[in-house]
């Protein structure tokens, strides 16, 4: 009997073991539940700026959606949710404008004007992502240009708006790497004069970015004009290691400072909208014709492929700006403001 009793009393404590670690569990499940109750939602008004064009195309889902698209960033207390206020503009100079001013808090702009922006401002930008690589297209009417090289002692004609900005010192890099020392540029005429003058058959050989290009190729074949069309990226990668990252998404580096949270997860909305750009052809098509950013469906639909939409962040970005900017550097100085910025150029997260 008392065999049985002592047997029943260690099975008791055990059962109370047992019963305890239960408890034990559950009150720290609770305390669990409890701490993720009591986490706050912080929503922040986020005022970004694009171009129209390449970079207004991978913003389009934030713009149409103006709130948050994807995983709300949290640091263990705040969950940080976006509403978003875009601004669209066809000159990069008055996004330069627009952010340097405070009037938005990140902007989509070509590179090396990102570059002059962190000397012109001491500091108060930061690049954050690459949004677009290469856009450029040659379209020549001769039937002789195949490749780069075929462009020797040819006049290629570039829309005024280009001039001093990303194209020019990148068609400069391919004339020089390529020895072209009998081609000559000329940024004489806007985008729609050398549309007219290519078509008239007054130039023959153009340099222009998407969707332009497409919109220049569909009146040539409506004109029943033969053309090549040369990719400056695949040109460019021939000559240079580093691919050409063409457009950068900066932000302010005074409201990042007090918004580091609403930024997190707007890189997250980036990259989500960069993706649908890509990937939800339709969506993506009705917003750029109704935001303006492309002027219709068909156009949108032909040339959207063609822009080498992307986002790329962390370090991968800065190995990527780093290097095209020391390309343009060695080409140009002033095309970056006279020198490379230094590290604290870059948000890497």
């Amino acid at each position: 009997m008392k065999a049985i009793s002592k047997i029943s009393a260690i099975v008791m404590s055990l059962a109370m073991m047992v019963s305890l670690a239960a408890c034990g569990t559950e009150k720290k499940d609770d305390v669990s539940s409890e701490a993720a109750k009591e986490q706050k939602t912080v929503t922040t008004e986020v005022k970004f700026g694009a171009l129209l064009g390449p970079t207004g195309v991978s913003m389009a889902k934030l713009a149409k959606e103006k709130s948050t698209i994807a995983e709300a960033y949290s640091d263990g207390e705040n969950s940080y949710t976006n509403t978003y206020a875009a601004d669209y503009t066809d000159e990069p100079t008055q996004m330069v404008a627009k952010i340097s001013s405070g009037e938005v808090d990140i902007a989509c702009v070509p590179t090396n004007l990102a570059a002059k922006l962190y000397k012109v401002t001491k500091g108060n930008v930061k690049v954050a992502a690459v949004s677009t690589l290469g856009v450029l297209y040659i379209i020549d009417t001769t039937g002789e240009v195949k490749s780069a090289a075929d462009l020797q002692g040819k006049t290629i004609y570039a829309p005024s708006t280009v001039q001093g900005s990303n194209p020019e010192y990148i068609l400069n890099y391919l004339i020089k790497q390529n020895n072209l020392d009998k081609t000559t540029v000329s940024f004489d005429y806007t985008v729609d004069e050398l549309t007219a003058k290519i078509v008239s058959g007054d130039v023959q050989t153009i340099m222009v970015p998407e969707p332009k290009a497409t919109a220049i190729k569909g009146q040539l074949k409506k004109a029943e004009k033969e053309f090549t069309v040369t990719d400056v990226q695949a040109e460019w990668n021939k000559v240079c290691d580093t691919p050409i990252a063409q457009g950068v998404v900066v932000v302010r580096a005074d409201w990042l400072k007090e918004n580091e949270g609403a930024f997190r997860t707007f890189l997250n909305d980036f990259k989500a909208s960069s993706d649908a750009a890509l990937n939800d052809t339709d969506n993506t098509v009705a917003a750029v014709v109704e935001l303006g950013v492309i002027p219709n469906e068909a156009l949108a639909k032909q040339a959207i492929p063609n822009c080498n939409i992307v986002s790329v962040t962390g370090e991968d970005m800065k190995k990527s700006v780093s290097g095209f900017i020391n390309v343009l550097l060695e080409a140009d100085p002033q095309s970056v403001g006279g020198a490379a910025p230094d590290d604290g150029f870059y948000y890497v997260g």
